[in-house]
């Protein structure tokens, strides 16, 4: 069948759907339907056809999404705004390839008899799944994450992870599809809506269950009064020699208007100096965490001098209410091009974005920091959005989530929302609150089942406590990680290599 330009405006308005689904737009209504357009599209057509049309909705959806990529690059990076497009381009040109080859795999698998209905769901999940850690991995919103504002249908997460959404929400894609396009009668399209209303009720029915079962888990634990700060202190002026002082008030009056809190948390890099190097900044951070009484975890750059030579990192410390350290947390996943240039040894012409102290390294997975009551888990930036880096903090005994992070990069785009959406799933998945502290915004607290029970604006000063439930985390999700999302790459791969049907 010929491809028009109908087809290809069809697979561009639904990857700009899929895009308004997510924040700060959160037109979630449209993520069971947002598929069909493509799926419409690539109907019939050659294989090849398919894939381009998957190419141009992943292109859609990804631009429309990560547009901030464009404001980091030129206001922070320098570029001028066509390299700052092309950067943008680059990383959605990648992206998108994973949005090609489901295209192309339902194409395939349409063409030889198979049903979409299950087929199509796994390839999704199981292309999820390598987006997650192919090339450093960067699972931005997939799927699973656009019910964030509905904790009804997130409790599954903590079975399948985000996953187990991901493929619910391609399932009612697909279905839909199929009953209002393909040629059947009417018995086949009975069944097929038959079978979504089942999964769509015991969905629904086990989020009911869950959030009873975890609410009243809530009600029985253990309480700790936690405090975010938000500093809101700009980009440009972070880094400024002048400005730590007055950061350093700043933290330090903020503080003092959380009374009675067990711990404290400040931003990823509230202290802009490498800490317990720099004697004079570091005494006023344990000053005030003698004063506010509570245990203080904050983010700083560190370097320890290792057999290698000089090494960074983006650590996290914890301060005792004595003001001593009692633990601290190495960043596990860095950035690509922001704290540190993947293949520099063989492409030495490419530099970071962003110029800091130097290439960072990476600590080890799963670390936990101690409190008397029990071990928290940090998640420093963008950590949040890695499920296997939370999980097994939480088989370590964490019973709180906290993610520090500076999203001051971003200004006041969509990028802060994103990243808040995303980190509620990982509270569901594990059944641990969270509190986060962002230098601008969006700091936040997020309970075991996943409520936003407060945020902050953007660009503006904050500092709130709250008592949050330690829960004793562990799921199915948290002791087997991502065996759903494995079981769709088997069977997905069966489909992909067995005869027709």
């Amino acid at each position: 069948m010929r491809v028009g330009f109908s087809h290809f405006l069809a697979a561009i308005f639904s990857g700009l759907v899929m895009a308004a689904a997510f924040p700060k737009w959160d037109y979630n209504f449209l993520l069971p339907v947002g598929l069909i357009p493509l799926l419409w599209a690539i109907r019939g057509k050659s294989r090849n056809a398919a894939f381009w049309l998957g190419l141009v909705s992943g292109l859609a959806f990804y631009c429309g999404l990560l547009y901030w990529i464009v404001y980091v690059t030129t206001v922070f990076g320098g570029l001028p705004v066509l390299l700052g497009v092309g950067v943008l381009l680059v990383l959605a040109g990648y992206l998108s390839l994973y949005r090609a080859l489901w295209a192309l795999g339902v194409n395939w698998a349409a063409a030889r008899g198979h049903s979409l209905m299950w087929f199509a769901p796994a390839f999704w999940v199981a292309l999820e799944l390598g987006q997650t850690y192919i090339i450093s991995g960067f699972p931005w919103e997939v799927l699973g994450n656009g019910a964030y504002r509905f904790p009804l249908l997130l409790q599954l997460a903590d079975i399948t992870g985000v996953y187990g959404l991901s493929f619910l929400l391609a399932l009612v894609n697909v279905s839909l599809f199929v009953m209002l396009v393909a040629d059947q009668g009417r018995g086949p399209r009975f069944r097929h809506l038959s079978v979504v209303a089942v999964l769509v009720l015991v969905w629904v029915g086990y989020g009911h269950y869950r959030l009873g079962e975890v609410d009243q888990r809530m009600a029985q634990a253990p309480k700790m009064k936690v405090a975010v700060v938000q500093g809101n202190i700009k980009q440009g002026d972070k880094w400024k020699k002048e400005m730590v002082q007055t950061t350093l008030e700043r933290y330090g009056e903020l503080t003092r208007q959380v009374k009675g809190a067990r711990l404290v948390v400040w931003p990823e890099t509230a202290a802009p100096f490498f800490f317990l190097r720099t004697p004079q900044f570091s005494a006023q951070v344990q000053e005030i965490a003698k004063e506010s009484r509570a245990y203080l975890l904050f983010g700083a750059p560190a370097w320890e001098l290792t057999p290698q030579g000089e090494t960074f990192f983006n650590r996290a410390y914890m301060l005792s209410p004595q003001g001593e350290v009692v633990g601290y947390y190495d960043k596990a996943h860095l950035v690509p091009y922001g704290e540190y240039v993947p293949l520099k040894r063989y492409l030495p012409f490419l530099g970071k974005m962003v110029s800091m102290v130097g290439d960072f390294a990476e600590g080890p997975v799963g670390k936990v920091v101690d409190l008397p009551e029990g071990p928290v888990g940090p998640l420093i930036c963008y950590e949040s959005i890695f499920p296997y880096l939370s999980r097994p903090q939480v088989e370590n005994g964490a019973r709180l989530l906290v993610n520090i992070t500076n999203d001051a990069w971003y200004g006041t785009t969509s990028a802060p929302h994103q990243s808040l959406a995303i980190a509620v799933v990982r509270s569901v998945e594990s059944h641990v609150a969270m509190a986060r502290a962002a230098n601008t915004g969006i700091s936040a607290f997020i309970d075991p089942a996943g409520r936003i029970l407060w945020q902050s604006g953007l660009f503006v000063p904050a500092a709130e406590a709250m008592d949050l439930p330690l829960l004793t985390g562990g799921t199915l999700y948290t002791r087997y990680g991502d065996w759903f999302a494995w079981l769709c790459v088997i069977l997905a791969g069966l489909t992909l290599i067995l005869p027709r049907r």
